[in-house]
């Protein structure tokens, strides 16, 4: 193999020059798997026989790995020589299992995974002896693993935890590479690794960690651009940057790939659409060419973006620049290319203008994979910095947009070409031919019955038998076989008993997030809090974006009576949906609850922008009652310093609804250095109450409740009138709000007189008495 198409690729090696490399390193190098396998290192490690060198391990480990990927992901197949001694495939895919997940069916050559498996069990022991391994074993070990995963249909926590376990070790032997390029291959890997197992917070980590060893930030901004072909006006079109490109010294990709040929995407065809956005600016519609490892660096940011971010159409806008950016590279790796145009396939699907060009795209790549146009060196070149795809993932994609176009006779060939079992049942129902999808499970059953087929059929035959006879065969350690079975009861909201087997589903192997939903759902309906909160807290680490989950847990944590904690994961959820008014409700009563007030304050804030008219009395009082005693807040500060936000909520809220006359009465409890100001909200409150309710004076209480705001208005602007008019500024405010005062207190009284109330006779005399001493006043002023 080229060593300037694939740098760092072999770097077990130990950067020897090619000249000395061993009889089975240039085989790898050149590909040639079946010449591999009948090395005599290689023929004595799979019978078992002990080699001396961990090296000659780590190259049969290599050898083994790289052909299991041509077969499976960049192809073509290769045919094994029938005269190696491998061990039977059927016993593989035993030992191969893992959490009771079993290798996809499609996976084809699977001794060769077993092979890798067993090398690295020699060269990556228990902890006890993992000094041994080297970077370069570890970093294959990370393949490996990764590897590993995506030939299996759901994620395992098995191969995470090795997985997580390793990359610890990697990184502290890294501090001892000296090849820049091989870390920045390495962290790319460790990202993408990340990503797969959705860890969202490790995978954030280590896209900073990858700038950083790189010195490259990789970002969109806006350029004035056209899209249509009738568009007359521009308007802002996202295009990729890759600052601090021109201080590194990786090789261009048209020196490291340049003799590779890449598959290019179709042409559009659209009658509204141009082929790619037009910029005003020329120097815009020049492609800007990245070199390979840079472009592994963006497949890596699109991926990142695209499991991190809530599932939108802006998210899908920011991910286009990116993805353009590799599908109009001249030059790079072949399997960044194949990554870059299925996820364009991926994107494009889901618009009625390019979802035809999607679906031609995939069936190009699906043949350009069989195919042996593109030898084998060039596609395995950077292709574990790529996001290996399966190959009958594609032809799974393929099949979707079949079904998505009503092709769907041809899907379900495709389909059952593939096993895919559950889309073949869908394909069935909606050829309403049930029937049909339970006789073809059952004919495959009795040609080798597997977990998958036992799951499946009871999917398609309501039968619960299946599930325990999928659980028998299981040797009663399938995930999958509880969670068919609990999903069985989950669907006729038979609650307890889907709880059951979904539980032991996930104590199997717990990275299963529709599995975990569901029990978390069905413990909630039970109010069986502390499991709902239990699925809900791990679903969240798996999938941090989705705000509902957070709100459950919220709400599992309140009925568990923690509300310090419902408080800390609903800030998660308005992180995940910040425009949900439900969500802010609930974090709003909660902030109340546990003290923290200025959430409290954003919160209410924040709902008037949502709900127009939103109002919420209860919150109200109890902020303002605990703001204007400087009650401690949760932190233990004094909550006076909140007075200046309260007072301008409220005054956002009495703008919103300006008869409320509770809303002034709050917000004149925290005037408390100005009596004008006080006097003039008790103003506002008055008109506001009387406006509201005409009919006041005719039940004691609320006549109770007037007389009352009347007398602490007239007081309040007594009091203004008393310390302002020794100020010539301030003296024509405070004598008109005096006589504001006074008319006011008089049309109190005339309407509280006239029912005579018993409970109210104190409060009308000392009305009385104080308007009396407005008139006075008044009065006084007049004759100065």
């Amino acid at each position: 193999m080229d060593e300037k198409c694939t740098p760092n690729l072999f770097s077990f090696i130990n950067n020897e020059d090619s000249s000395n490399d061993s009889g089975l390193t240039k085989l790898i190098k050149a590909a040639k798997w079946n010449e591999c396998f009948q090395h005599d290192n290689f023929k004595r490690f799979i019978t078992g026989e002990s080699l001396n060198e961990r090296s000659d391990v780590l190259q049969a480990a290599i050898a083994a790995l790289l052909a299991f990927v041509q077969s499976n992901f960049l192809g073509p197949t290769l045919l094994l020589d029938s005269s190696i001694d491998f061990p039977e495939e059927l016993n593989m895919r035993n030992l191969l299992k893992v959490d009771g997940e079993e290798l996809n069916p499609n996976t084809i050559a699977a001794e060769l995974l077993y092979v890798c498996k067993t090398a690295f069990d020699q060269l990556v022991p228990t902890e006890s002896d993992e000094s041994h391994a080297s970077f370069i074993e570890r970093l294959w070990y990370l393949r490996f693993l990764v590897v590993y995963q995506r030939c299996l249909d759901d994620l395992v926590h098995s191969l995470y935890s090795k997985f997580d376990e390793n990359v610890n070790h990697l990184n502290k032997a890294m501090e001892n590479v000296d090849d820049n390029g091989l870390k920045v291959q390495t962290h790319v890997e460790i990202l993408q690794g990340y990503v797969l197992f959705k860890r969202i917070t490790k995978s954030e980590r280590w896209m900073t960690a990858l700038q950083n060893v790189s010195g490259v930030d990789i970002t969109v901004e806006g350029v004035l651009g056209m899209r249509t072909k009738h568009q007359q006006n521009p308007l802002p079109q996202l295009v990729l940057r890759a600052k601090g490109l021109e201080t590194t010294s990786f090789p261009s990709s048209q020196v490291s790939h340049g003799h590779v040929t890449l598959p290019t995407i179709l042409k559009l065809d659209d009658d509204v659409r141009l082929e790619k956005i037009q910029f005003l600016s020329e120097q815009e519609n020049v492609d800007a060419q990245l070199p390979s490892l840079i472009q592994a660096m963006v497949l890596s940011k699109i991926l990142y973006l695209k499991y991190s971010q809530p599932k939108d159409k802006l998210a899908d806008e920011e991910l286009k620049p990116y993805i353009t950016s590799l599908l109009y590279q001249e030059h790079g790796p072949w399997a960044t290319r194949l990554a870059a145009l299925y996820l364009n396939i991926q994107m494009e699907a889901t618009h009625k203008r390019t979802v035809d060009r999607s679906l031609k795209q995939c069936e190009e790549l699906v043949n350009l994979v069989d195919a042996n146009t593109v030898p084998v060196p060039h596609r395995l070149s950077y292709a574990f910095c790529s996001a290996l795809i399966p190959r009958w993932q594609i032809k799974a994609k393929l099949g979707d947009l079949m079904v998505s176009l009503g092709m769907v006779k041809g899907a379900l060939d495709l389909y059952l070409e593939l096993q895919l079992w559950e889309e073949v049942i869908s394909c069935y129902n909606h050829l309403e031919l049930r029937h049909k999808a339970a006789e073809i499970i059952q004919q495959e059953i009795d040609k080798k019955p597997t977990v998958t087929l036992y799951c499946l059929l009871g999917d398609a035959t309501d039968d619960i038998q299946c599930y325990q006879k999928a659980w028998e065969l299981s040797g009663e350690n399938s995930a999958r076989a509880q969670r068919h079975w609990g999903n069985y009861y989950f669907a006729r909201k038979q609650y307890q008993e889907a709880i059951t087997h979904l539980q032991k589903s996930v104590e199997i192997n717990c990275l299963q997030e529709t599995t975990l939903l569901r029990l978390g759902y069905a413990a909630l309906q039970l109010e069986q809090w502390e499991e709902a909160a239990k699925a809900y807290r791990l679903y969240t680490t798996l999938e941090a974006h989705g705000f509902e989950s957070w709100n459950n847990l919220s709400m599992a944590y309140i009925k568990l009576g923690d509300k310090k904690r419902a408080h800390k994961v609903l800030q998660e959820a308005l992180k995940c949906n910040f425009n949900n008014w439900k969500v802010w409700d609930n974090f709003l009563a909660v902030s109340v609850d546990t003290k923290n007030y200025e959430d409290a304050l954003n919160a209410y804030e924040r709902l008037i922008e949502l709900k127009d008219k939103f109002y919420d009395q209860e919150v109200l009082e109890i902020l303002t009652k605990v703001i204007s005693e400087g009650a401690p807040d949760a932190s233990g500060n004094s909550s006076q310093r909140l007075t200046k936000k309260i007072l301008k909520l409220l005054g956002h809220a009495s703008a919103k609804t300006p008869n409320n006359g509770l809303l002034f009465e709050l917000s004149s409890q925290l005037e408390t250095e100005d009596p004008l100001k006080k006097a003039q909200k008790l103003q506002s409150a008055y008109r506001g109450y009387t406006q509201t309710n005409s009919q006041w004076s005719k039940t004691p209480d609320n006549c109770e409740k007037i007389l009352k705001l009347c007398i602490t208005l007239c007081e309040s602007s007594l009091q203004a009138f008393v310390s302002g008019k020794a100020d010539a500024g301030k003296l024509p405010s405070v004598k008109s709000q005096l006589a504001s005062a006074r008319l006011t207190g008089q049309g109190c009284l005339r309407a509280a007189s006239n029912e005579n109330w018993e409970q109210n006779v104190a409060l009308v005399e000392s009305l009385s008495e104080i308007v009396q001493k407005l008139t006075t006043e008044l009065t006084n002023a007049m004759n100065q």
